[in-house]
């Protein structure tokens, strides 16, 4: 459900939204300020740190997560 929300969120995005700027405040509240551009690429690598994680612990537990090199699941050009 969230993936579907994120999917729809970034298929919304314009180049001009990227080159925005956003201003936010951390967990300590200090501010900041980052073109939503990074903060996207952040938020994308971030993710995937975390599905990593997430396929090692569940792998350990013994669980078959699959297929999960992208080189595999995307589709050939040929």
């Amino acid at each position: 459900m969230l993936d579907k929300a994120i999917a729809a969120w970034s298929k919304e995005l314009t180049e001009a939204d990227l080159d925005s700027s956003l201003q936010y405040a951390n967990m300590k509240g200090v501010v900041s300020t980052r073109r939503l551009g990074d903060l996207a690429m952040h938020f994308f690598n971030h993710q995937t740190h975390h599905r990593g994680q997430a396929t090692a612990l569940l792998t350990q537990a013994g669980q078959d997560v699959g297929v999960t090199d992208l080189l595999a699941i995307l589709p050939s050009d040929a």
